[in-house]
């Protein structure tokens, strides 16, 4: 594979990466934090990111991930530091192990993007405070409870200042690719993508497909609902029309889609439309004209602009910019 040298990152430093995981992890996430870097790394032709891996003070390294390393409480240099774990810390963080975070972020501004259970350190050392969380949906009700002052957030990822959190699995690869797109340029960002043959990079406005059965486990009339809009995308039912067939008021509909799922079923309903009408435009020759149709919008004009609203693209532009990234 030929590499995209350029001579201003030819000279530039290295960018150092460290990764911390504090609880019990999968192969799938260590090769998520890792890849996209090793991947950049492989198209520049240079080692432009390195991986640093830490280790937990009380915690031995999952010999089937052979990663030893420093100790997260050790002194080290980095740019950025992903904390990534599938399980939230039992017993409160060690007082060095919170300072430590918290030098890193206060002291020496360094970036950090916590990862499924990771923004419970985070939240541990008061280090997001203001800012909406996103972590694994499956965690969103106990982090709520533990933390019920914050904001949970149900996005792939959302950014503060230095601070980004992020629901984990697939999804780190699309936020930590963005965020070597913000470094490197779109271009090198969807080469990326095509060598690790991804179709598209999810941006951080796009929201978590959380299993209906876990938004409405309690309520089967939210599950029946939702249930209702994927079986009618092609002729979309009114809000008024999916309450009565689950036999509740509109009102009452309204709230289960704002309690269970942060939002309002139109709105929900809309998302579900446009995801298959991405779906359709990535993976068949069908014309632009007739996804819209077939995904319950009236026009092509209708379309263009819903779509364009949600995604910040437009249809034509979607279907043209795997193939001619350089002309979006």
């Amino acid at each position: 594979m030929k590499a995209l040298h350029n001579d201003a990152q030819t000279v530039s430093p290295a960018c150092r990466i460290a990764v911390y995981m504090p609880g019990s992890t999968s192969l799938f996430s260590t090769g998520a934090a890792e890849a996209p870097f090793s991947a950049v790394n492989q198209l520049l032709g240079e080692e432009k990111y390195q991986l640093l891996w830490l280790s937990h003070p009380c915690q031995p390294t999952d010999e089937r991930l052979r990663l030893p390393g420093p100790d997260i409480l050790d002194d080290f240099e980095c740019d950025l530091l992903m904390i990534v774990s599938h399980t939230a810390p039992e017993q409160p963080l060690l007082t060095a192990e919170k300072i430590k975070l918290q030098h890193l972020v206060q002291k020496r501004n360094v970036q950090i993007i916590a990862a499924h259970a990771g923004p419970f350190w985070l939240a541990e050392c008061d280090l997001v405070t203001s800012q909406p969380v996103a972590l694994h949906w499956s965690l969103m009700e106990s982090f709520s409870e533990r933390f019920p002052a914050l904001i949970v957030s149900d996005h792939l990822y959302t950014t503060k200042d230095q601070v980004t959190t992020c629901a984990g699995q697939a999804a780190l690869l699309d936020c930590l690719i963005q965020w070597i797109e913000n470094r490197e340029g779109h271009e090198l960002a969807y080469a990326i993508s095509d060598l690790l043959c991804l179709d598209r990079i999810r941006s951080a406005d796009e929201r978590q497909r959380i299993p209906a059965k876990h938004a409405g486990e309690t309520q089967p009339r939210l599950t029946m609902a939702i249930e209702l809009m994927e079986n009618n995308i092609e002729e979309p039912l009114s809000t008024g029309e999916i309450a009565s067939l689950v036999n509740i008021s509109r009102r009452q509909l309204e709230r289960l889609f704002k309690r269970y799922l942060d939002t309002m079923p139109a709105r929900y309903y809309l998302q579900l439309r446009l995801k298959k009408a991405r779906q359709l435009l990535l993976t068949t020759n069908t014309s632009i004209v007739q996804i819209g149709l077939h995904c319950g919008f009236s026009s092509g004009a209708h379309f263009s602009s819903a779509y364009k609203s949600y995604y910040q693209i437009t249809p034509r532009e979607e279907r043209s910019k795997k193939f001619h990234p350089d002309r979006v």
